[in-house]
């Protein structure tokens, strides 16, 4: 019989994956809080939001997916009854569905990368909470901490060159001999790239998760085609 999962400590005695580990093989559902402000919510043991201390609002998330404006995401988030927010906007935009739930994945993704980052916080489990978010796009709980722990893993590797986000890049005047590969997004990245422009003015002003540009910015240097500017 597996251990009963630990409902309350630090994070420091206790791993955050074993905690929500515990608690998917239990099939919980609740809210596991974080004291700096971060949570995990769980239902029947899948993970449909979580968020961070340093994450956007879930109401910054649903509105890049244009289910409607941000006083009615938040009427929907706050409202009260048994229809979820999801099914509340998805009810007046139906075609956002796909786009709603890959914003929410990448949001919850991201959530689950920064609360990985060793810590000493305290947490608990709020037994039987629920958000008003809803879980239509709830995804098993192995499957998120895997792609955060891979995520955690790279940005380690990251960080050798690039470690903060006051880091700035331009590109270089000697470029490869051979043909590059360039995805859509690192085009983006590199037309920004002027020596002025930091790696956060980068994320500002395209929107995306640090990991994400960073991750671009890391496969530039490594094709050496950008360099830092001291």
């Amino acid at each position: 019989m597996s251990a009963s999962p630990i409902t309350e400590g630090s994070l420091a005695e206790v791993p955050l994956r074993q905690i929500v580990l515990q608690l998917s093989e239990k099939r919980a559902t609740g809210a596991l809080r974080i004291r700096d402000g971060g949570a995990i919510w769980l239902s029947d043991g899948r993970i449909y939001l979580a968020q961070s201390a340093q994450g956007p609002r879930i109401a910054d998330v649903l509105f890049g997916a244009s289910v409607g404006t941000l006083s009615e995401i938040n009427g929907a988030l706050n409202g009260a009854g048994q229809t979820t927010a999801i099914d509340t906007l998805l009810a007046n935009h139906p075609d956002r569905g796909p786009v709603l739930e890959r914003l929410i994945h990448e949001a919850n993704l991201t959530a689950m990368f920064e609360l990985l980052v060793p810590s000493r916080e305290q947490f608990s489990f709020d037994e039987g909470a629920t958000h008003r978010l809803g879980t239509r796009f709830s995804e098993p709980s192995t499957t998120l901490l895997d792609q955060a722990a891979r995520r955690l893993d790279i940005w380690k590797q990251i960080a050798h060159r690039i470690p903060n986000t006051g880091v700035k890049f331009a590109l270089n005047a000697d470029l490869p001999a051979e043909e590059q590969l360039i995805s859509n997004d690192e085009w983006r990245y590199l037309a920004m790239l002027d020596g002025r422009t930091s790696v956060a003015d980068v994320i500002a002003k395209t929107g995306e998760s640090a990991f994400r540009v960073c991750s671009g910015l890391y496969r530039l240097l490594l094709e050496d085609l950008i360099h830092e500017v001291q």
